[in-house]
């Protein structure tokens, strides 16, 4: 593995150990990946509502209503947090959050009776569980086509150096339950139930009703590589009753029909009709959310997790090699995506850290992404030190974002939730940044010169000789990529 180079040997060797246990035991393995990370992600758990983005805080009133009196209504002289509350019949009024989350939140004030109906602890813990759930679980499905250790590397770091942790993992956003459900899909496309992932399908549509685009490319994919309809059959009739259940929630308790739960709460909202707005407005729009998506400095994927640029030259290789079922994961991602920003704006809103709506892209790109790695970044000391030093960098974003981020109105386009968490926290987010990148440059310095080449700037005070024993990178050397 890639770390190896920069591992003493008493860490290498524990290592080792690890691995050689995890890769007997697909239940250990899930337990290493997910324990830390739920550890993690309770400590960093944002229990303020008033602290928080008000996506997740309006899951809690109605939440709370549904496991102490079941039903998610409040009568209007309830007090709560009156976070997107719209109308639900006279003299009522109901969170506009999916009823798949409301559900999920609801077993969790059930779990905690004496929480309030203003106390969102609960439901973060709820969030903190699921997340850290669907990174043990995606440990599992990676070890389908790669070795235990690096199955779990490969989980821990969707699970620390990417908004899994500081969005996810910190609130009960849809995103973490997404990540669960598609990641139990992705296990059951890989084993060849469908039952199973159309099921799995089903629960994210009840969370997130666009992910159904996912359900639909899946299916079609194991009914074209088999060469039969029963695969895309069993998975559009199980993932479809998941539709059928958000269509009947929506129906009794909100105004009816797929985006009620949004026009009632924002006026002129109607992400159906910018979904078929094919205008030259309208596509240069799409265009712009694209491009925010991958490179704007408060949004954009590649700026919160840039690692990815390490492995994206890899990605036409891993295609080829790919199984079917990492493919159709990959290609569902990615259509769910181009869905997502046709319809919504790319900045997914305000007060939360860096990106949200490429979560559920990442995650079922992941796979892909574990074999680009193996087809291109870890054939060369370089490109394995780039990758892990832009890891660290990450990490060290993520880590500043779930331990100080506080909500403001950053803009997509700018830096300032960045500098505002800097200048807020000064004494605690300049020592986590320092240490961090210096991290990361020497993780970068060790491991690209681990075969025992030094940068040619150090032989200056040699002349043009290099000390004996070390050879210094020469032009068809860095040709190579050595």
């Amino acid at each position: 593995m890639a770390l190896d180079l920069a591992m003493p040997d008493a860490l290498r060797r524990a290592v080792v150990d690890v691995d050689r246990r995890i890769s007997s035991s697909d239940v250990l393995l899930w337990f290493v990946a997910c324990l830390p990370l739920l550890a993690l992600y309770l400590v960093t758990a944002r229990t303020d509502a008033y602290a928080m983005s008000i996506d997740p805080a309006s899951v809690t009133s109605s939440a709370w209503q549904l496991a102490h009196h079941g039903t998610p209504r409040l009568a209007d002289s309830v007090s709560n947090l009156g976070a997107w509350m719209i109308p639900s019949g006279p003299g009522y009024t109901i969170s506009n959050r999916a009823p798949g989350l409301i559900g999920l939140a609801a077993v969790f004030y059930w779990l905690f009776p004496g929480a309030s109906i203003f106390d969102v602890a609960p439901a973060s813990i709820a969030a903190a569980v699921v997340t850290s759930a669907a990174v043990g679980t995606l440990a599992v499905v990676l070890r389908r086509i790669a070795s235990a250790r690096v199955a779990l590397a490969a989980s821990l770091i969707l699970g620390t150096a990417t908004t899994t942790w500081a969005v996810s993992g910190t609130a009960l956003w849809p995103h973490g339950p997404d990540q669960l459900y598609l990641v139990i899909a992705m296990l059951a496309l890989a084993s060849g139930r469908n039952a199973w992932a159309g099921l799995a399908f089903a629960l994210a549509i009840l969370t997130r009703p666009p992910l159904a685009v996912v359900a639909a490319v899946a299916g079609c994919w194991a009914s074209w590589v088999r060469r039969s309809p029963r695969p895309g059959i069993v998975i559009g009739a199980i993932s479809g009753c998941g539709l059928v259940g958000f269509l009947w929630y929506s129906h009794v308790f909100w105004n009816g029909g797929l985006q009620s739960q949004y026009t009632e709460a924002v006026a002129g909202a109607n992400p159906i009709r910018q979904f078929f707005d094919v205008s030259p407005h309208a596509l240069g729009q799409l265009l712009i959310n694209i491009a925010g998506t991958l490179v704007s400095p408060g949004r954009g994927v590649l700026f919160g997790a840039p690692f990815l640029l390490a492995l994206a030259p890899g990605l036409r290789q891993a295609w080829k090699e790919a199984p079917e079922w990492v493919r159709s994961a990959a290609a569902s991602g990615v259509v769910y995506m181009l869905v997502q920003l046709k319809t919504n704006r790319f900045s997914g809103g305000d007060a939360f850290w860096s990106y949200r709506y490429p979560l559920e892209t990442l995650t079922l790109m992941t796979p892909l992404l574990l074999l680009a790695w193996r087809a291109y970044t870890v054939r060369t000391p370089r490109r394995r030190a780039a990758f892990a030093s832009l890891v660290t960098v990450a990490v060290v974003l993520q880590a500043s974002g779930a331990i100080l981020y506080k909500p403001g109105q950053g803009a997509a386009w700018g830096t300032a939730d960045l500098m505002s968490t800097v200048k807020g926290h000064p004494s605690v987010s300049l020592p986590i940044l320092v240490i961090g990148y210096l991290a990361a440059a020497l993780i970068y310095r060790k491991m690209a010169y681990a075969d025992g080449t030094v940068p040619q700037s150090l032989f200056s005070r040699f002349g043009s000789r290099a000390p004996h024993g070390v050879r210094p990178h020469s032009h068809e050397a860095r040709h190579r990529g050595e």
